[in-house]
């Protein structure tokens, strides 16, 4: 229960800290300006078809999340370790877990209020234009916010030992390979080059696979997503 507490506390500095933080407004601005151009871009499009409301809104959502996942997870712990208030902080009755598990839980409470906020600009959008909302664009905002909880856990791991520039790269990268992990699966099974089939097997298995979280096609196509693979997406997230 004492573990609870202090775990709550940390996590609530940790949002009020990061609330604080400029960068993340603006990049809430430009989500917001970005689920809104779909309007216009519906315009410029013959036949004016309505999922690019859909494209548009959920790539958006995943895109300006993950920036502020990896902006504002590599600061707040460098910017502890820097400062070494952590120091100080330790040298309480607070164990290295608990400041971890705290500062995590207030990254992920700031992710869920900027998701949320980002999902009312993309429904606001959806509602004017008497687009179709389904069950499976609300599957895939949760699987883009479990995205997310796994890339803020990335970029603290990086940033409790290196430079910000340096973590930020790293998760970027992780990101990326994250999404391509089954070309480079495919490309593998493929290629005569000597040692690389087991490499690119290792990663695979071993790299979080983001691409078993990432539903936005299917949602923007209106085509169902089954619970089973909305358990199994979650599952895989939190285990990871």
């Amino acid at each position: 229960m004492i573990s609870l507490q202090r775990i709550w506390v940390l996590a609530l500095n940790t949002y009020r800290e990061a609330v604080r933080d400029k960068l993340l407004y603006n990049l809430l601005l430009f989500a917001a300006l970005m689920i809104a151009s779909s309007i216009l871009l519906t315009q410029l499009q013959i036949g004016k078809d309505e999922r690019i409301y859909r494209d548009v809104g959920l790539s958006a959502i995943a895109f300006f999340g993950v920036l502020i996942a990896i902006f504002v997870g590599i600061n707040l712990v460098y910017r502890e370790i820097s400062s070494q208030t952590v120091y100080t902080m330790l040298s309480k009755p607070v164990r290295r877990w608990e400041f971890l598990v705290g500062k995590y839980a207030g990254l992920l409470s700031l992710l869920a209020v900027e998701v949320a906020v980002m999902s009312v600009c993309f429904l606001g959008v959806l509602v004017w234009k008497g687009s179709h909302f389904s069950m499976g664009l609300v599957w895939a905002i949760a699987a883009i916010y479990l995205e997310l909880a796994l890339v803020t856990a990335i970029a603290m791991f990086f940033s409790s030992f290196t430079s910000p520039y340096l973590a930020g790269m790293f998760t970027v990268a992780l990101w990326i390979t994250g999404h391509l992990l089954a070309d480079l699966r495919a490309f593998g099974k493929h290629t005569d080059l000597a040692g690389l089939k087991p490499l690119l097997e290792t990663l695979y298995w071993t790299l979080p696979n983001l691409d078993r979280l990432d539903f936005k096609a299917d949602a923007s196509a209106g085509n169902p997503i089954a619970l089973a693979r909305v358990g199994m997406a979650a599952l895989y997230a939190v285990l990871y």
